[in-house]
């Protein structure tokens, strides 16, 4: 016998199989990085994993569709008991006026309407506020919260319910902003300021960019609370692949819905397809690197490498006499690094950085994109997510690094279709130093994998 009781956020399983519920423990639970240095581990206080469901049962609800299909390899279908109300089956027609839903994007709304929980995976540059809108068009009426990571995320979704979609009742909370409204767009760095009103309110908990989420433990907390939002979406083009991160959001949001991917929106026409180059660059280290941090390294062959800075000039001037109106888009890490290349292009260069108020960054990006001639936009982390620059016609990953999350929401600034430009054109580096090299693999594995062609120079 085996059923299991349903919640909102969590719910048990309860059997008489003691050797079946001791399986789906073990299935559930993962080693957790870094535990060998911790005290309650070293102490044999603690195994060291994280557990995704509990001894006696407890699991968060968004991981049940994950524990029906495990169950179901074992020819064992539990009964299904849900302890609070579903919530309402009829929904508002999620249209909204001069807006056309791709396909695609209908069948992740109805998708998400039907399972009334789950992270919306779709690529960079295919929609996903669209996608937000039409789900909070189709739940107008119920108290929401939206929740994101930067104001500058915020901001651009507010505008875009409130003056393209026309939706009112819209409230936002950040820093010195505040609106009052049955739907709140929130940060989580000022969540506090709505719980009052909205905590136990909220029939509807929305996250954009949720992976940015998935680790941290304000973030995290924050997107498992709200214990009457049976309606409960996540918004992002990259799922986290570590199983912790996964499992946490998943948990909290529901299962990964995805109903198309990158390769074919470019086949489509709907996204631009890349040309993705690596140029294959010279080992600099003559061995000093081997007994290096990663810090050391990154710093003396990323940052400081004379070679690696020039051969980017190069490639710069190369597409500026070569294009008469591109428009470059070129990624740093650290703020040294954007600063070095800032001086090495010269004229028709802009850099943003953190620092840089919101009214700045669109100034910025306004004179990169109206230039007269080709123009150069230098980023760090805060242009890798966010911004919508449809004009980009050339990008050059200049920081190295290996994070699946970091290339593809990268990449994807790139993607998006504009009426100037059939392709667009992606440098890269195969890195030889010692992290650096395994760093350029993974990044060549991450463009493979999502459909790409990578030609290494």
């Amino acid at each position: 016998m085996m059923e299991i009781l349903v919640g909102v956020q969590k719910s048990l399983i309860k059997t008489d199989n003691p050797e079946l519920l001791k399986a789906l423990v073990d299935l559930y639970s993962f080693k957790s990085p870094g535990a060998e240095y911790s005290p309650a581990y070293k102490k044999r206080q603690w195994d060291g994993k994280t557990h995704f469901i509990s001894r006696t049962g407890v699991f968060r609800t968004g991981l049940l569709s994950r524990v029906l299909e495990d169950l179901k390899k074992v020819s064992c279908t539990p009964s299904i008991i849900r302890t609070l109300e579903e919530g309402d089956k009829q929904t508002e027609n999620p249209e909204i006026k001069d807006f056309s839903f791709y396909d695609y994007q209908k069948e992740l709304i109805k998708q998400g309407l039907d399972t009334k929980r789950g992270v919306i995976k779709s690529p960079t540059g295919s929609g996903k506020t669209l996608i937000m809108a039409g789900l909070v068009k189709a739940l107008m009426g119920k108290k929401m919260v939206i929740l994101f990571n930067a104001k500058q995320l915020l901001t651009q979704t507010y505008d875009f319910l409130t003056e393209a979609c026309g939706f009112d009742n819209i409230g936002l909370c950040y820093g010195e902003g505040f609106v009052q409204g049955d739907i709140m767009l929130c940060t989580v760095q000022s969540i506090e300021r709505i719980l009052d009103t909205h905590l136990e309110e909220a029939e509807v908990l929305m996250v954009d960019e949720c992976h940015e989420f998935s680790n941290g433990k304000t973030t995290l907390a924050a997107i498992q609370s709200f214990p009457k939002a049976v309606y409960r979406f996540g918004f992002t083009a990259t799922p986290p692949s570590d199983p912790i991160r996964r499992y946490n959001l998943e948990g909290a949001l529901g299962e990964v819905l995805q109903v198309v991917d990158t390769a074919s929106l470019v086949e489509d026409g709907k996204l631009t397809k890349p040309i993705i180059q690596l140029i294959n660059r010279d080992y600099d280290a003559s061995g000093q690197d081997e007994d290096m941090s990663y810090l050391g390294v990154y710093d003396e062959y990323i940052v400081h490498n004379e070679k690696r800075n020039a051969i980017i000039k190069e490639i710069v001037n190369d597409i500026r006499e070569k294009h008469e109106n591109a428009r470059i888009l070129v990624l740093t890490k650290s703020l040294d690094h954007g600063r070095t290349l800032e001086n090495l292009f010269g004229e028709g260069c802009q850099f943003l950085e953190g620092a840089n108020s919101i009214g700045e960054r669109y100034s910025s990006i306004s004179r990169f994109r109206d230039a007269r001639g080709s123009s150069v936009l230098i980023g760090t982390k805060i242009l890798q997510t966010g911004v919508n620059i449809e004009e980009i016609t050339h990008f050059i990953n200049a920081r190295g690094m290996k994070s699946e999350i970091a290339t593809l929401q990268a990449l994807g600034r790139a993607l998006r279709r504009h009426h100037t430009k059939n392709v667009v054109y992606v440098y890269d580096f195969m890195d030889k130093e010692k992290y650096l090299r395994e760093h350029s693999r993974a990044r060549k594995r991450h463009y493979e994998r999502e459909g790409h062609t990578v030609n290494v120079l």
